[in-house]
């Protein structure tokens, strides 16, 4: 499996001749660090929940400018908010990509936070969005680090009880590119003691 990373939670997902991408958000827009054109097949677009950094219609509608058969798969939150814009939406889950519900963490001033799926895909990776409510890993995990709603030492200790073989760290765009640096240096140190690989 290939995965890369284009800022924040948005990953491209890429193994067996099938290709996803994963919560292109508002900050993989802003950042440019999406090149769509350098992307030759798209299968699915995979939204976790609502939140802008996860979800951001107008790069998704630019995706499916180039991709008008790629399949859009979420939840019933996103499927109104898309269907809205004119984009189809599937909830169910199939042979490539199972969508379950992973509670979204609280933020302290905020009553009620947006339904968040879990998502796997192909059987290999699994990005839980915001949640680290979850009870079960594939052998890659992509973890969220930092947020309003949580921070590093969570993540970590969710990590060690799941014990992936790979981690992929998500949901970092909110740390000065200095202290990203610093954590993503001391992490790899940790997980070595569980034989935990860090890319």
């Amino acid at each position: 499996m290939r995965i890369s990373k284009h800022t924040h939670s948005c990953l491209l997902v890429e193994d067996n001749g099938k290709v996803a991408l994963v919560d292109p958000g508002e900050y993989t827009a802003q950042a440019g660090t999406l090149d769509i054109s350098k992307i030759e097949k798209l299968d699915y677009i995979v939204i976790t929940h609502e939140h802008q950094d996860h979800m951001y219609i107008p790069l998704i509608e630019e995706v499916m400018g180039k991709f008008p058969s790629a399949q859009i798969m979420s939840n019933s939150s996103v499927k109104k908010i898309l269907e809205g814009a004119g984009l189809s939406v599937v909830t169910e889950s199939n042979g490539d990509v199972v969508l379950e519900e992973a509670t979204h963490e609280e933020v302290f001033d905020v009553p009620s936070m947006a339904t968040n799926t879990l998502i796997r895909i192909l059987g290999k990776l699994t990005h839980p969005g915001d949640s680290l409510q979850f009870n079960s890993t594939t052998d890659i995990l992509a973890i969220p680090l930092q947020g309003p709603w949580g921070h590093v030492t969570q993540a970590m200790k969710k990590v060690v009880q799941l014990k992936p073989k790979v981690v992929i760290p998500i949901h970092d765009w909110h740390w000065r590119e200095e202290t990203r640096n610093n954590i993503l240096q001391r992490i790899p140190r940790y997980l070595e003691q569980y034989n935990i690989q860090f890319h």
